[in-house]
Order: structure tokens, then C-alpha cells, then sequence
């Protein structure tokens, strides 16, 4: 008996003392993006909205214009692109698109307005840490929504 009295209390002693040892310190958590709008099933998210905004505060900033307060700027900023996917949605439903030889004209016509050549536009685009192919992206969805 003794035996197995000892076998209970170590058995109870390793019980007690194991959510001690198996404690999990609090999770915290983390946003990593949040949606701020959703479109026709497309939705536009805070890292998305946050990244137009700065860009847009870099475009100001260079051309010397005082940006409005960052709020107000957010909110046009969310507004425009609501639309612009509200129309594009509009655009996609009646079949109305820009070939890749169109969209390479227009990025041609850039490139030549602002007296460079295209491998020198790329660099500049990419040097204002933003991908050539969303940058194409956006000027094919200029030219829908235009």
C-alpha cells in the first residue's frame, strides 16, 4: 500500500505542477491588414489605402504642395479608389479592355514626355520602390477608366 500511496501523491504532485510548466504566456495579437471597404466582392485594405496615401504625400511633398491632414487626404484618397473600382467593375462587365500593345504606347508616351526611355522609366518607377507590373497594372486601368 505504501507503494501505491507514494505512486499517487508523486502522480499528483507531477499534475499540479504541470499547468505551471505548460503555461502559455498571453498571445498578442497582431493586425497584420485590416479591410476597409469592399467593392462588388473586391475589397480594399488598410496596407493598400495606407500605401496610396504615402505615395500620394511623396508626389505633394515633391511638387511642394502642403498635403491636407492626413485624415482628410485618407478618406478622398479611399473615395477615388472606390469609384475607380466601381467603375472598372463596370468596365470588365461590358468587355471594354487594353491590349498590351496599347498599354505599351502609352507607356512609350511617358516615358517619351518625361525625356526618357523606357528601361529608364522602369528604373525611376522601380526606384520609387514600386513594381513595373503593378505600375503597368495601373496605367491599364488608367487608360479603362479614362
Amino acid at each position: 500500500m505504501n507503494l501505491l500511496r507514494a505512486a499517487i501523491l508523486l502522480t499528483s504532485a507531477l499534475l499540479l505542477g504541470m499547468p505551471a510548466a505548460f503555461a502559455q504566456k498571453p498571445r498578442q495579437i497582431i493586425t497584420i491588414d485590416r479591410i476597409v471597404a469592399v467593392v462588388n466582392n473586391e475589397v480594399i485594405t488598410r496596407n493598400a489605402l495606407e500605401e496610396r496615401t504615402n505615395f500620394a504625400l511623396r508626389q505633394l511633398r515633391q511638387q511642394g504642395t502642403p498635403p491636407p491632414p492626413r485624415a482628410v487626404l485618407e478618406r478622398q484618397l479611399l473615395e477615388r479608389m472606390i469609384t475607380d473600382r466601381v467603375q472598372l467593375h463596370v468596365a470588365k462587365e461590358t468587355g471594354l479592355t487594353v491590349d498590351d500593345a496599347e498599354l505599351e504606347r502609352t507607356l512609350g508616351r511617358i516615358a517619351e514626355e518625361n525625356k526618357m526611355s523606357l528601361q529608364q522609366l522602369r528604373a525611376a518607377i522601380e526606384g520609387d520602390d514600386i513594381p513595373f507590373s503593378k505600375f503597368r497594372e495601373d496605367i491599364r486601368n488608367e487608360i479603362i477608366l479614362a
